[in-house]
């Protein structure tokens, strides 16, 4: 009898503790829960989507009503700064697959778009005075030629600013963080031809883009379009790289052409530079800033007290932003 009692009682208490196990597992999970759940309620997404802010006039994020889907920021000092490379730069774009082009606030030191004699003419008969340097950026395949084809040949060797751009700079000078939050990009390199004809022959910022985009190079880093110096504006006068070469304030109201604190400001543009008469394969855009200037013009590519490199480099697709793209504020990229 006594050992019947013991048993039972031993299956009570067996029971009993399986029942409080349970019961603790079941609101252990249930605790758990309850935090996941009160976590998530309080994770705030500080993402912004720079395509919620666009406007029609004044500083700040346009249609580009150049290239469907594409969105670039024009005025003289719209909210598109950036924190990249642990330094301010400034966003040119959301482009139409989704990668944002940006460009660095402040230039880096002089250098030489293509130095003296750096490419032979022997395997680059477009450029045709070595001695003065060449404007095309990179190496192509087959010929390269001018809009109107006034002037052609090969270009077999790359400029001596996209090496330093690829090599120096890239490996030295770009964290790792940044590296990872870049992508390899395909550049317009094409010439943009300055026009002397009026009417409806006249130069045009649709004339600049489809010469920029005869040809491509793709690579990490490059130099801006001198397109995007053109669209940058909100001057109604601007309306092409002729008008802006040949008028002094065409293209102001414009942040890709402010000297800020600077007395001037000069940097390369990636296209060459090149007339319907030929000859200027020496010929390089850039931007050109000082107390009387606000234009794109050109310059010889092996100049090097003048001009500055200014990097341009594409964020990935999947880039998710916070910030309000201020100066004080810039917008900063999630990691």
């Amino acid at each position: 009898m006594r050992r019947r009692q013991m048993k039972k009682q031993k299956r009570i208490i067996i029971i009993s503790s399986l029942c409080l196990l349970l019961c603790l597992c079941v609101g252990y999970a249930a605790f758990q829960t309850t935090l996941s759940i009160t976590a998530k309620g309080n994770i705030i997404d500080n993402s912004v989507d720079i395509t919620d802010n666009v406007v029609t006039e004044g500083d700040g994020l346009y249609e580009d009503i150049y290239e469907e889907g594409r969105y670039v920021y024009r005025g003289q000092n719209p909210d598109n700064y950036i924190m990249f490379n642990d330094e301010l730069w400034r966003i040119i774009a959301k482009e139409t697959d989704g990668t944002y082009k940006i460009i660095r606030n402040d230039v880096l030191a002089n250098r030489a778009y293509d130095e003296a004699n750096h490419r032979s003419t022997e395997n680059n008969s477009y450029c045709d005075n070595p001695s003065w340097g060449c404007g095309v950026y990179a190496a192509v395949s087959g010929t390269f030629s001018s809009p109107s084809g006034s002037q052609s040949g090969t270009v077999t060797e790359d400029s001596s600013i996209k090496i330093y751009l690829n090599e120096d700079y890239y490996v030295n000078d770009i964290n790792s963080t940044a590296k990872e939050q870049m992508t390899s990009h395909s550049f317009n390199i094409g010439a943009v031809e300055r026009l002397d004809q009026s009417g409806a022959e006249a130069d045009s910022i649709a004339k600049n883009i489809a010469g920029e985009k005869k040809y491509q190079w793709t690579g990490n880093v490059g130099l801006a379009n001198v397109s995007d110096i053109l669209r940058a504006s909100t001057n109604p006068l601007c309306t092409s790289a002729t008008t802006s070469f040949n008028n002094l304030t065409a293209c102001n109201s414009n942040y890709l052409l402010d000297k800020g604190e600077a007395g001037t400001l000069q940097y390369w543009a990636i296209n060459a530079y090149s007339r319907e008469s030929g000859g200027y394969s020496y010929g390089v855009w850039y931007g050109h800033v000082n107390h009387l200037t606000e234009r794109v013009y050109y310059s010889l590519a092996y100049y090097v007290d003048s001009d500055d490199p200014r990097p341009v480099v594409f964020l990935k697709s999947d880039t998710t932003l916070s910030g309000s793209g201020t100066s004080e504020d810039p917008f900063t990229i999630a990691e």
